[in-house]
Parts: structure tokens; C-alpha cells; sequence
């Protein structure tokens, strides 16, 4: 009795550590598009603007991932068809590009959709 007591706190404390201990791991993407989409509104009750965002596409592997900035400030440019490198923290993607200013940035997007890619599906093309 005692045994299995013993065992089971063992076990307990290793399946509630596991989280903790577990890494990210990063993974590398192609960025296949990019499109401006609202995101918001800025403004007074008289001149009120829409915000646009940039939502890109990357491509890992079998799996395509619809990302959109935080914030409408941000102007960095990734460009279409670069390697990048990313993790995902729940609803947030860390990725390290080259921006179009040739200088390697780490950027924060929000992981909007994930769906999975086909080669008979290729990625759609920008709009303009």
C-alpha cells in the first residue's frame, strides 16, 4: 500500500514538471503571402479611420499558418518567398526574418488561423 502510494506522488510530480520542463521548438517556414487586413479603427467620432494590418501565410511542411501583426504600428515588411524561423506560445508566433531592410528582426504575430496545405491547393495570391 504504502508502494503505490509512494508511486503515484511520483508520477503526480513528473505529469505536473513535464509542462515546465517542455521546450519550444523552433521551426522553419517559407512566407508564401502577405495581405492588409482591418484591424481596428483610429480616430475621433468625426474622422474615424480604418486600420489595416498585414496578414502573412507561411508554409511549413504540411501546414500552413495565417499570422497577423499585434499592432497596426508596426511597418516592417517581410518579404514573400524567404526562409524564416519560428516558435508558437499558444496563440502567439515569435519568428526571426530578414525584413525588406535586409536586417534581421524578431517579430510577434497572433496565430489567427492553421490549416493544413496541399500541393493541389497552392497558395492564393495577394490582393491588392
Amino acid at each position: 500500500m504504502k508502494t503505490a502510494v509512494v508511486l503515484s506522488v511520483v508520477v503526480g510530480a513528473t505529469l505536473l514538471s513535464a509542462p515546465a520542463q517542455a521546450k519550444e521548438v523552433s521551426q522553419t517556414a517559407t512566407i508564401v503571402s502577405m495581405n492588409s487586413v482591418p484591424c481596428g479603427t483610429k480616430g475621433g467620432h468625426k474622422k474615424t479611420r480604418e486600420l489595416l494590418c498585414h496578414e502573412y501565410v507561411l508554409r511549413s511542411g504540411s501546414t500552413e499558418y495565417h499570422v497577423q501583426q499585434k499592432e497596426a504600428k508596426s511597418t516592417d515588411l517581410l518579404a514573400i518567398g524567404q526562409q524564416a524561423t519560428f516558435t508558437i506560445h499558444k496563440d502567439r508566433m515569435r519568428l526571426q526574418a530578414t525584413n525588406t531592410s535586409g536586417k534581421l528582426k524578431d517579430f510577434e504575430f497572433v496565430v489567427v488561423l492553421i490549416t493544413a496545405a496541399s500541393e493541389a491547393n497552392p497558395p492564393s495570391a495577394p490582393q491588392q
